[in-house]
């Protein structure tokens, strides 16, 4: 079986550092999940305006308004099937800033476009951001979010560029460190950088029931 990953990627998705190639092809039945743990070496971005919205986030997991540096970071991937036979997949982040403990929780499901991955940034589902994949001439991962959607009633809106937000995710390999090398930015048309977070982590793949 393959995962929505490998399928959206394509023959390409063989020339990815192996640990990667193990993480992407985690499905619902692949009997493992994904651990990564490591450290934000740099957590920037956002006006005074945005992280004090962003507290409102710290509620539902999805935002939170401290920056820092050398922040211990810690994730999981879990693989599953949703209520309609979806193949999906939990991303749940911790940051460990000092004084307070911040969490960072989206999914991934199978696009509703060919050769993508819908990231659903909100614990409903309604806003949504398709994923495009690459692999990088390193063997590395890159995704890159097109338009914003918002999902009602069976309904698909898109959500004008400038209202909605832009993701970049890279990870690569380090030869040097032994360890992966992370980049996630999340920028806005109107305010810029949302969020931005770079940092060295390494993976562990232990089983699951």
């Amino acid at each position: 079986m393959k995962s929505m990953f490998e399928k959206a990627v394509g023959n390409s998705f063989n020339r990815m550092h192996p640990e990667l190639q193990k993480k992407y092809a985690l499905h619902s039945e692949s009997g493992y999940m994904v651990i990564t743990e490591g450290t934000m070496h740099e957590i920037k971005g956002g006006s005074l305006l945005v992280r004090k919205v962003s507290i409102l986030g710290t509620k539902l997991n999805f935002a939170f308004p401290e920056r820092g540096d050398e922040i211990p970071f810690y994730m999981e991937n879990k693989a599953y099937k949703d209520k309609h036979g979806k193949e999906s997949m939990t991303w749940k982040r911790t940051f460990r800033f000092p004084g307070t403990v911040r969490y960072f929780h989206d999914e991934m499901k199978e696009g509703e476009h060919p050769d993508t991955v819908d990231n659903l940034t909100d614990q409903w589902g309604i806003v949504r951001l398709p994923l495009d994949l690459k692999v990088t001439k390193t063997g590395g991962m890159l995704l890159t979010s097109r338009t914003m959607t918002v999902h009602l009633f069976n309904t698909i809106i898109q959500i004008p560029s400038f209202l909605g937000v832009k993701a970049t995710v890279i990870e690569e390999f380090n030869k040097e460190k032994d360890l992966f090398d992370v980049h996630i930015h999340i920028y806005q048309p109107l305010f810029g950088t949302i969020l931005s977070y770079k940092g060295t982590v390494k993976m562990r793949f232990p089983e699951v029931d």
